[in-house]
């Protein structure tokens, strides 16, 4: 008898623990409980707009107007929504980004939003990877197939790079492209993380464009 009620009871654990972990996974029910969260949920979005202010959602939930800094997340993918705050019947479209957050790292927005699809400046963040004794790796992805990028003065590449291994510490990066405002950023290795740079250019006005505009 005492092994049947043993038995009952354990086949109701296995069954309770399998609906609790199919709603509720590891990860996000390690992310509620006090106390661990404080530890689990230890990654920070920072999410900036130059020359102009913009709504800010994440995953789909209102987070107010830039600057917006969103701390103790915890590790996954984000939707990012970023619309500019203009008058209506503006040019200014809404623009949706992809991110993956690792954790114990900082994930960064810095962006001038342009009329139409028109974008300038840089989207970084980490992703966890194996890699040697004090060094990283540095993925970069530009907005033309004509960028030119530098790592520290030195030319890299067109258009982008892939896991490029680096010393752990800070570097410069330089991202030129004829027509375009040139990047120049700063940007921190990290060892045992691929740190990944999504660069946006404006095109450079030519004489045409700055008569069409005063005309308007």
């Amino acid at each position: 008898m005492k092994k049947i009620k043993a038995a009952i009871i354990i086949i109701v654990s296995i069954i309770v623990l399998s609906v609790l972990f199919y709603f509720f996974p590891p990860k996000k029910l390690i992310g509620q409980l006090p106390f661990l969260n404080r530890f689990y949920n230890n990654t920070t979005l920072e999410i900036i707009v130059q020359k102009g202010k913009a709504k800010v959602s994440i995953n789909e939930k209102d987070q107010g107007e830039t600057p917006v800094t969103v701390e103790d997340l915890p590790e996954g993918k984000y939707l990012v929504e970023l619309e500019r705050i203009a008058p209506e019947n503006s040019f200014y479209k809404k623009h949706s980004f992809n991110i993956d957050l690792a954790k114990n790292t900082t994930a960064r927005i810095d962006l001038e939003i342009g009329p139409e699809e028109l974008l300038h400046g840089t989207i970084l963040y980490y992703t966890p990877m194996r890699s040697p004794s004090g060094k990283g790796f540095l993925t970069i992805t530009g907005s033309s197939p004509d960028a030119k990028i530098y790592v520290d003065k030195e030319f890299m590449n067109r258009a982008s790079i892939t896991n490029l291994e680096l010393k752990e510490g800070e570097h410069k990066v330089k991202i030129e492209n004829d027509g375009h405002q040139t990047i120049e950023i700063p940007i921190l290795v990290r060892e045992k993380y691929q740190l990944n740079l999504k660069v946006h250019q404006f095109p450079i006005p030519t004489t045409e464009d700055i008569v069409d505009a005063s005309e308007v």
